[in-house]
């Protein structure tokens, strides 16, 4: 029997964790949180309101506070990304965008959910590396949780438009999504959420195809790596490189050295 929980980011809204388990289970219980799970490898199978269902991978899992719930883990194993949301952290953020009542506990569907873009919301916050990233990967998951809100519509495309305007005049740093709703006159949640609708990408992503775009552009014109990194503000050369192939599929080197030879 093996049940190994690795803690991952915690701020005053969620605590996450990375949960391996094989040949293992949790008994019947319940958390006065909201508790949202992506299935990323293996068969989970959980009693919820007296049914018992399967969780294959790719799902995702949510329990509304207070909800009895189970969870049996098979000997093949069972890899899943564990969230849990505070609710009166839930409701603080509800009232600050206006997304609903302040009072009580929010609820949602629960069970198991086939809901690619929340699943992959919780993936993103999970890996996000730096605090920038989890924010707004956060910010993402929170919008997908509150898709039945209204969306962007037209109105909003200006504001868009002038926060990729901040964007492409702040191509030599990376920018806070602080800025980025300020331009757009818009709350952070508001801003990530219509952004993504609007574009495809979230803001930070987003910002980083354009620093990547003028990085192509200075590397044909002749510009070393070294000093296109520094000029766009990447931390270091190892993470322009990594930035660069994880786009163009090569490194800033070879992409350079073609067109030399051209």
């Amino acid at each position: 029997m093996a049940l190994i929980a690795e803690p991952l980011h915690r701020c005053g809204l969620v605590e996450s964790s990375w949960v391996r388990a094989s040949a293992a289970s949790f008994a019947r219980h319940t958390h006065d949180e909201l508790v949202l799970g992506a299935n990323l490898c293996g068969h989970e199978r959980i009693w919820l309101d007296g049914n018992e269902l399967e969780v294959p991978p790719g799902a995702v899992t949510l329990y509304n506070p207070l909800a009895v719930q189970g969870s049996t883990f098979g000997p093949q194993g069972v890899e899943y990304i564990s969230l849990h949301l505070d609710v009166s952290a839930l409701q603080r953020f509800i009232g600050d965008n206006n997304l609903g009542p302040t009072q009580g506990c929010p609820t949602f569907e629960q069970g198991v959910l086939q809901q690619p873009a929340l699943y992959r919301s919780i993936v993103g916050f999970a890996t996000a590396s730096t605090e920038d990233e989890q924010e707004a990967a956060l910010l993402q998951l929170l919008a997908e949780l509150f898709a039945q809100a209204p969306a962007a519509n037209g109105e909003q495309v200006p504001a868009i438009e002038h926060s990729v305007t901040f964007m492409r005049g702040h191509l030599h740093e990376r920018v806070a999504l602080d800025q980025l709703a300020q331009a757009a006159q818009m709350s952070k949640f508001h801003f990530v959420r219509c952004f993504k609708k609007a574009t495809g990408l979230g803001p930070l992503q987003y910002h980083m195809q354009l620093r990547l775009i003028e990085a192509r552009r200075r590397l044909r014109a002749g510009a070393h790596p070294r000093e296109v990194a520094l000029a766009l503000g990447f931390y270091d050369q190892s993470h322009f490189i990594n930035a660069f192939g994880r786009v163009m599929g090569t490194t800033p080197q070879a992409y350079s050295a073609t067109f030399r030879r051209g």
